[in-house]
């Protein structure tokens, strides 16, 4: 019996591994009084304590604001790579390691943004040297570490003595041929400030009597067209295809008109407004309440073709106007006098009536009268009605004829023997053979 413990102890002593089932420290790069600590793993074979008090000395020694980041940070990172997975596990400062690695991506980010304001003007450009200049004061609130994530070509740039790449007379000249009416005009404008900006900031400029002050009368245009084209802007986004009619569409477009073609460019939702003058919603009409229009059973339907009903040389044709009715396609109207009446959707209406709209067109020789009444009133279209006439001869032309005898050349177009008269109103046309 005692052999049998003295074998068992023995067994003991040879084998540790089993008495050391875990390490008999952890790694720590200092002790609360600020002592390094011995790091060291026992598996019956080495010490690796000198591994990984290396590894937390070199993190401890990382610091973001000083030119040395990025390489302290790399040989960390490659000396904690280079533990085995059980040293790894006692780098006790490891998530400092981990937090450097998250900063070094967030330098880098900011790096590529200056760069990439660096590169938003070209060097030949009149405001090369105001971005350069606004850049180099983003730049200079950097700190030490950051600096070095910018490339040296533009650390080069941004820690170089430059001069703007204009004149006293160039500026002049610039503000001198400002015109309010040039679509560059806003462009125009921006630059010759700009221009002046950069020579004020190198020098203290002296411009002749009066030029600043044309530049400064042009930026109070620049701020009534932007001003004008807002309030454009604003009508548009006011329309409604649920409560806005076609008088509101029509205020708005002409309100649009009413801007220089400057102006107009500044209106965003310009497109907006032309899908509504196209008819490309429904509109409600004012005043029409609940009322139920008296509509005709032989009324044309829109996106199909209608044959007009004809007596001797004159064809009518009807159209139900109605809140109902399809406001998107236009109405084609047949004859059997080689002529065709294009009416444009009911979208693109004025009149504010509801009720059955009659077409007439009759054809006395040359001479053509064409009526288009809703509720014995004339109708009238933001978009043209067309009458179209085959088989004229190519030299012919069409002029529209008033009372009195009065004339003046109508607005048609041709394409071989067709000829297309556009109008929005009714009218009588003569052909001129």
């Amino acid at each position: 019996m005692k052999n049998k413990k003295k074998l068992a102890l023995l067994s003991l002593v040879a084998v540790p591994t089993l008495i050391y089932t875990a390490p008999i420290t952890s790694a720590s790069a200092a002790d609360i009084t600020g002592q390094v600590k011995t790091a060291y793993i026992y598996d019956n074979t080495y010490y690796y304590n000198s591994n990984v008090a290396n590894v937390v000395r070199l993190i401890s020694n990382i610091n973001d604001t000083t030119a040395s980041f990025q390489t302290t940070l790399e040989t960390a990172s490659k000396a904690y790579d280079a533990l085995t997975v059980t040293e790894q596990q006692y780098v006790t400062n490891y998530s400092t390691l981990s937090n450097h690695k998250q900063t070094k991506i967030a330098y880098r980010k900011l790096a590529d943004q200056i760069e990439e304001k660096l590169a938003s003007v070209e060097s030949t450009s009149v405001n090369y040297y105001q971005n350069v200049m606004e850049t180099k004061d983003w730049y200079n609130t950097l700190n030490a570490a950051q600096k070095t994530f910018v490339s040296a070509e533009s650390q080069r740039i941004l820690t170089t003595y430059i001069t703007p790449n204009t004149s006293i007379d160039k500026v002049v000249n610039k503000i001198k041929l400002l015109n309010s009416s040039r679509i560059t005009f806003h462009q125009d404008v921006a630059d010759a400030r700009a221009e002046l900006n950069a020579l004020r900031k190198l020098t203290n400029v002296s411009l002749p009597v009066g030029i600043e002050q044309l530049l400064l009368d042009a930026e109070q245009l620049v701020v009534k067209d932007k001003a004008a084209a807002k309030e454009v802007e604003n009508t548009i986004a006011a329309l409604s295809p649920k409560t806005s009619t076609a008088q509101d569409v029509q205020a708005a477009k002409t309100a649009f008109e009413a801007l220089t073609p400057v102006q107009q460019q500044l209106v965003p939702n310009v497109w907006t407004l032309v899908d509504f003058v196209n008819g490309k919603y429904d509109l409600p009409t004012k005043g029409n309440g609940a009322k139920t229009p008296v509509l005709s059973d032989t009324a044309a339907v829109p996106g199909k073709i209608t044959a007009m009903t004809r007596n001797k040389n004159t064809y009518t044709a009807t159209i139900n106007v109605a809140d109902s009715e399809n406001s998107k396609d236009r109405f084609v109207l047949t004859t059997k006098s080689n002529m065709t009446v294009i009416i444009p959707p009911l979208g693109t209406l004025l009149n504010e009536d509801t009720g059955v709209m009659e077409i007439k067109i009759t054809r006395n020789l040359n001479r053509i009268t064409f009526q288009a009444t809703l509720n014995n009133k004339p109708v009238e279209f933001e978009a043209d009605m067309e009458i179209i006439i085959d088989n004229l001869s190519s030299n012919a032309s069409i002029v529209r004829t008033f009372d009195f005898g009065d004339q003046e050349p109508a607005d048609y177009t041709v394409e071989g023997n067709r000829y297309f008269i556009q109008t929005p109103t009714s009218g009588s046309f003569q052909i001129v053979r």
